[in-house]
């Protein structure tokens, strides 16, 4: 069995091959990095990938770390996880972040209580004892994660550890020498070992977002996404749609001629994407997305008066958009974009084994 590992979740970017009857992962990669892991990933496992000798049609699974982490992170790995497991038609296997940063530990002879920095005075925890969770993760202070404790030595692992050693008071805690962060070259086994899943691996959050959504109107940013942002848009499209497109399909749609992608950021933190295409004087938008926590605050608004704009200077007169004739809400957002109905296409759209037309708006962008 053959296995391809990736983890995008903390302040690292790493990605390794493993294979069932070996030790050691056949090739690896690992960079640390707060951000910038949308640019990193593909490339990553493409060396990893050609360093191992193996073609993608040779995996047999995909691991990936689900979190908790950062969320642009977390959605990051499990976009690309999911989008090579679906071309691939091969299982997809999650792994937490607190079970990956165990299994750096070498020693399982004794407990290990694993706390990641969760930020705002808190951790991530979950205790192990003889290699298995006790449990499931959880967030909590540094003096409760101290009462996960049992009587006896243990060894402490990740970056929330000296609020942990501090918290106890004890002499009998020993501080892990392996790494605190996730390593695809460690948890790869775990991927090998597991069940195949029925179904696709989810995030998982243990508490809402860093981005507040009284926050997300004030300094909302929007740029230029690049191919390297497939995932992100993934992961976005993920959020907001209910058959989300992968990071593969966005990189050809972004291949097309006259393609082109934004992205609404809070600070760090992508809440909202748009996909276009032009053609000759007429543009469309492909798809547009706003993740549930930040939709009603006019992002959506945002995004195309700042795409429109754009078009408008790049010669486009028309800007075109379509919508099921039953999503009111979608009809009344871009009517007030400035959107008229241009134009319907019969039983263009499939709903729960029935057929329904797409209505056809058009936004004027040159008098």
């Amino acid at each position: 069995m053959k296995l391809l590992a990736i983890d995008t979740c903390m302040a690292a970017c790493s990605v390794a091959v493993g294979g069932s009857g070996h030790d050691l992962a056949l090739a690896k990669a690992h960079v640390a990095m707060e951000r910038g892991h949308a640019e990193a990933l593909a490339p990553m496992v493409r060396q990893v990938m050609a360093e191992a000798g193996l073609g993608f049609s040779e995996l047999d699974r995909i691991a990936v770390t689900t979190g908790p982490g950062t969320f642009t992170g977390v959605r990051i790995g499990l976009a690309m996880a999911r989008g090579l497991g679906l071309a691939l038609d091969i299982p997809v296997i999650g792994i937490d972040t607190l079970s990956a940063i165990a299994a750096n530990e070498p020693e399982t002879d004794q407990p290990i209580l694993v706390e990641a920095d969760a930020r705002r005075g808190e951790v991530y925890a979950a205790f192990f004892k003889d290699g298995k969770i006790m449990g499931r993760p959880t967030v909590m202070t540094a003096a409760g994660a101290a009462q996960l404790l049992p009587e006896g030595p243990c060894y402490i692992l990740g970056s929330g550890a000296e609020r942990i050693l501090g918290a106890a008071s004890r002499d009998d805690l020993t501080r892990s020498r392996a790494g605190d962060l996730p390593s695809a070259a460690s948890f790869w086994p775990l991927a090998i070992a597991a069940p195949a899943p029925s179904s696709m691996p989810a995030p998982l959050y243990l508490r809402a977002p860093d981005a507040k959504p009284q926050q997300l109107n004030a300094a909302i940013v929007i740029r230029e996404a690049s191919v390297a942002e497939a995932p992100v848009l993934a992961a976005l499209h993920a959020e907001s749609f209910d058959n989300p497109w992968s990071a593969g399909e966005f990189a050809k749609l972004m291949a097309m001629p006259g393609a082109s992608a934004a992205l609404a950021l809070k600070g760090d933190e992508p809440i909202g994407f748009a996909l276009l295409r032009l053609a000759a004087d007429e543009a469309e938008i492909i798809s547009i997305g706003i993740r549930p926590i930040a939709q009603r605050r006019g992002i959506a608004k945002k995004l195309v008066a700042h795409e429109a704009a754009r078009l408008a200077e790049l010669g486009a007169g028309s800007l075109f958009i379509e919508v099921a004739g039953s999503n009111a809400a979608a009809r009344a957002l871009y009517a007030a974009c400035g959107f008229s109905e241009a134009g319907r296409r019969r039983d263009y759209y499939e709903n729960r084994g029935e057929r329904e037309d797409a209505i056809v708006m058009r936004k004027a962008l040159l008098p």
